[in-house]
């Protein structure tokens, strides 16, 4: 199982440089998360098959799978399942979408809301991964907002939630600044390093635990 694994993260990170690159270069348009989600799962669901090397292997790409978190059950954008004989093993991906102007055409605004979201995304990744059968999950962010992975300042309480490039969360995080008049509590007790790839216009990340 640990080599189909490896296998199909690899596959992923193969499927994300090639989104990252026709989404920067502009053959992939992305007005809004859910275009970015379609768009990669569709990337990804075509090459999944690459990682299968034995009759006893599969691999399969669910969208929106409720997933059990404390009681209650959240959708995740994309699980893989990896089977290998008679063992499962889901592999979790959260993706967040930022961009400077909604699709329809106004300036979006709520940056800290976004940025608070992705810490919000890797706090339901390790949730999920305290599930039989998940493995720890990953991360994918894009934006067009050069002012978030490189910011002139951090002034304001967003950067409580700060994702920008060079940012390394230890592994012992606790937010709790309250975001767009809601109340937060969010705890991460893994580490992330975050390594903006810029490519054009636009920037992307992706997240996986360093433990």
């Amino acid at each position: 199982m640990e080599q189909l694994v490896n296998r199909v993260k690899n596959i992923v990170d193969i499927c994300w440089d090639s989104f990252s690159a026709k989404v920067g270069c502009g053959l992939v348009v992305i007005n809004k998360e859910a275009s970015m989600q379609l768009q990669f799962a569709y990337i990804l669901k075509n090459s999944l098959d690459l990682a299968v090397y034995n009759d006893d292997e599969s691999v399969e790409l669910e969208l929106e799978t409720a997933i059990p978190v404390n009681g209650r059950l959240r959708e995740c954008d994309i699980v893989i399942q990896m089977t290998k004989g008679e063992t499962e093993l889901y592999l979790p991906i959260e993706m967040k979408c930022y961009k400077e102007y909604a699709s329809s055409g106004g300036k979006r605004g709520a940056s800290d809301i976004f940025m608070k979201d992705v810490y919000q995304d890797l706090e339901l990744l390790e949730s999920y991964s305290k599930n039989t059968h998940y493995s720890n999950g990953i991360g994918l962010v894009m934006t067009d907002l050069g002012r978030i992975p490189f910011p002139k300042s951090k002034n304001g309480k967003k950067w409580d939630y700060d994702i920008s490039e060079g940012t390394f969360l230890n592994g012992e995080t606790v937010r709790t600044t309250p975001i767009g008049g809601y109340e937060v509590n969010i705890t991460l007790t893994k580490s992330y390093a975050f390594n903006w790839i810029q490519i054009n216009n636009y920037y992307f990340l992706k997240l996986k635990s360093n433990d």
